[in-house]
């Protein structure tokens, strides 16, 4: 029943952050290199493994470029001139990637895998420009390669640092808590040495002085 369960729970887990990276893709505000970090904090927690998260991760990668590539080659520049399409293919960025193709072609889909901005109106570009399938699954493939397993495991490795530094920072409270104690405390010593060994009579007579004064300089 335990193994089912855990069974269950990874599926769930890869499968909800596969959907997540598609839906990323296509332009639901949500980042990519978000979710990828998020698996690999989920798979340092158990919650997946981290050999088959990466490999159904870059599929879920793959799949929402694709998509994007293939809404560019059967709408053409149509689809450039769509609203929600030109609010983020400014004329300043398309001239920047219509520069990127000019000097490197196709491997400008590698480049730009790296620099999120640019990344979905390149991947409408190029299918609108129509080009070769091959050409930009080679080379998204390739970029992909390199940054989902970075991604991935940033969020994998440093999830067990900031489970050290949660408790760090338990420690560092209960120090700091006790310093600021014995402050208070050293603060009341000094504050008040002249009172402490003073006799009882002494300190009435120094307090009757002090009523007495105010009641002068109120009267005043």
């Amino acid at each position: 029943m335990t193994d089912f369960f855990g069974f269950s729970l990874e599926h769930a887990t890869t499968l909800g952050l596969f959907f997540a990276l598609v839906f990323a893709g296509l332009g639901v505000p949500l980042p990519e290199d978000l979710v990828l970090i998020t698996g690999g904090v989920f798979a340092h927690q158990g919650f997946a493994r981290l050999d088959r998260l990466i490999a159904i991760l870059y599929v879920g990668v793959l799949a929402a470029d694709v998509i994007l590539y293939s809404f560019g080659r059967r709408f053409g520049d149509h689809i450039l001139q769509h609203p929600r399409v030109t609010r983020l293919l400014t004329p300043a960025r398309r001239e920047r990637i219509e520069r990127y193709f000019a000097r490197y072609g196709s491997r400008t889909i590698f480049l730009v895998r790296h620099l999120a901005v640019l990344r979905a109106p390149t991947y409408l570009m190029a299918g609108a420009m129509k080009m070769p399938g091959w050409q930009f699954l080679l080379w998204d493939g390739l970029a992909a390669l390199i940054s989902v397993p970075f991604m991935i495991g940033l969020g994998y490795i440093f999830a067990g640092h900031i489970e050290a530094l949660q408790q760090d920072l338990r420690r560092v409270e209960r120090w700091f808590g006790a310093i600021v104690i014995f402050i208070i405390i050293g603060y009341l010593l000094v504050r008040y040495r002249e009172t402490w060994w003073a006799p009882r009579q002494t300190l009435d007579s120094s307090l009757a002085q002090k009523s007495l004064q105010q009641n002068a300089e109120e009267r005043e």
